[in-house]
């Protein structure tokens, strides 16, 4: 079997261990040892967070100069690091135009850290801070209310409580936290670390956010909650070695096999050939999608097996794929008749797609279960090839390299129940011996007892063919790592993510088309990196 010339990085190496906040607080405990330790980890995140803030506001089709920025800022570390995301957003040439900062205390009971941060943007000219006084009682409600009342706020940071929180919210905090909620004068909505609110246990009402952003530990609570909007993680760099937990985060390292040079003495076949097998004459176009990325995944060779009607329109279209006519159901399906092609691409495929377009017509059905039958190398099932009775057709020694891509509904169908939570795709990917993508807002990726979580991406994928993109892309990395379906995996949805979000920080979330996105696969390989702080 053919097989990429570098291997994938094991998933363990690709990924950071997702914590509850009492294991996160013990962590951190033993890594920022001092209020140096932990002011040089605020810098970080302070610079981390500001670009990712301004990177995804960049989303938007909101004002870009000349904003108005509100910071709710807590006495602890979150205040501190929203402290310094605001500093780096002021540093932003025109973006900032006025700057509040509702500060949950007097400014003599911040945090040492906290107050030095606060005092780093003294220097900002246009600097407004809404604070009680040393003999006063409570938050500015009274000013916030104002605000919300004559201004549009354009973005709005939290950083009030942070992972210590015990429920409930209360007195001028929770009557905070509820008028935040309630305002529709805050265009978007960002929150340090987690929501005011959130932790091992939480608050019923916290304050939601459109954008979190959990700063060196993916918190747990994020993944239990409606109120957190986009997940981004920022690493900075507090896990060195892999920690073996079973719930975990996919960083960036994940892609770094695909950013290497490849071997002068090469040729197509050392990277994979990848079968498909889909469309109909009525749905083309999903077939056509997932060839397209796939021929972008960087596979060295591509068969597309389809209906003989759709065949000479779309081979010019995708001429680097080999095109090969399939016979016809009068309802434009794969017809069973052509299964004797398996055979001819058995011995030189080195992995397999199908789904895409193909629908749910029984003679179709029935030639899947055939195909999967006598199949016995990796495979990618997606759309309507994930069929409860396909997946028990998985021979034995194809099923631990297969991939299944499935949505809620289309893991509601394998189920045969609407229970889609966590836990149920961790048993279910165990109990089957399978990985399994469930796609949603941060797809989770499950296999061997083990979840990972994935945090790039953003709404721009809830389009049509999203999914159709992201099975090309990852079933054409699986034909290169042949024996590494859960990394093929990692990587196929985290590039595709990633690509999004450089595809709407681009063009905006609107006005795009989902093809738009393979054009942003190639910088998406560009490295992200920790920063670190000069000050």
């Amino acid at each position: 079997m053919c097989s990429y010339p570098t291997k994938p990085i094991p998933a363990l190496d690709a990924s950071h261990p997702i914590m509850t906040c009492s294991e996160a607080m013990e962590w951190e405990s033993k890594l920022l040892k001092n209020e140096d330790d932990a002011w040089q980890a605020m810098n970080k995140v302070g610079c981390s967070l500001g670009r990712a803030i301004f990177a995804d506001h960049c989303m938007s089709r909101q004002p870009s100069k000349d904003i108005t920025a509100l910071v709710f800022v807590g006495k602890g570390h979150n205040g501190g690091d929203a402290l310094l995301a605001a500093r780096e957003l002021a540093r932003i040439d025109g973006f900032i135009g006025s700057l509040i900062l509702a500060i949950a205390c007097p400014l003599q009971e911040l945090k040492p850290n906290t107050k030095r941060a606060f005092d780093l943007l003294e220097e900002f000219s246009r600097l407004e801070v809404l604070a009680p006084s040393a003999d006063s009682n409570g938050l500015p409600i009274g000013k916030l209310e104002s605000l919300f009342e004559e201004r549009i706020i354009h973005l709005s940071l939290d950083g009030l409580l942070g992972m210590q929180f015990r429920p409930p919210l209360r007195g001028d905090m929770k009557r905070l936290v509820d008028r935040v909620n309630a305002t529709t004068s805050i265009a978007c909505r960002a929150s340090v670390d987690m929501p005011t609110g959130l932790g091992d246990e939480s608050d019923v009402s916290p304050l939601r956010a459109d954008f979190t952003y959990a700063t060196g530990i993916f918190k747990k609570p994020l993944l239990e909650s409606d109120a957190c909007g986009t997940i981004r993680y920022l690493d900075i760099g507090f896990f060195e070695q892999s920690e073996p937990n079973d719930i975990r985060v996919t960083i960036d390292r994940i892609l770094d096999p695909l950013r290497l040079h490849r071997p002068a003495k090469s040729e197509k076949r050392l990277f994979g050939h990848l079968a498909i097998i889909a469309g109909s004459r009525s749905m083309p176009g999903a077939l056509a999608m997932s060839v397209h990325a796939a021929l972008k995944s960087g596979v060295g060779l591509v068969t597309a097996f389809a209906p003989e009607s759709i065949v000479a329109k779309l081979a010019p279209t995708l001429p680097e794929a080999m095109w090969r006519p399939w016979p016809e159901t009068p309802e434009g399906g794969l017809a069973l008749e052509g299964l004797w092609q398996v055979k001819t691409i058995a011995d030189r495929a080195t992995a397999l797609l199908m789904g895409p377009g193909i629908g749910r017509e029984r003679e179709t059905q029935t030639l899947l279960t055939e195909i999967l039958n006598q199949w016995e190398k990796p495979v990618l099932l997606d759309a309507d090839a994930l069929q409860p009775t396909l997946i028990e057709s998985l021979s034995e020694s194809s099923r631990e390299s297969a991939i299944l891509t499935p949505h809620d509904g289309e893991f509601g169908r394998l189920l045969g129940d609407s229970d889609t939570s966590l836990g149920t795709l961790r048993e279910y990917a165990a109990a089957n011996r399978l990985t399994v993508v469930q796609k949603g807002s941060s797809t989770r990726i499950a296999n061997d007892g083990r979840v990972f979580v994935n945090t790039t991406g953003n709404p721009v994928l809830s389009r049509g063919g999203s999914g159709d993109l992201l099975a090309g892309v990852t079933a054409g990395l699986l034909a290169q790592w042949p024996e590494s379906a859960l990394e093929s995996a990692l990587a196929g949805v985290y590039w595709h993510g990633k690509a999004a979000d450089h595809l709407a920080r681009a063009q905006g979330q609107t006005s795009v088309r989902t093809t738009d996105l393979l054009r942003c696969l190639s910088v998406a390989l560009e490295p992200d990196s920790i920063v670190r702080s000069k000050d």
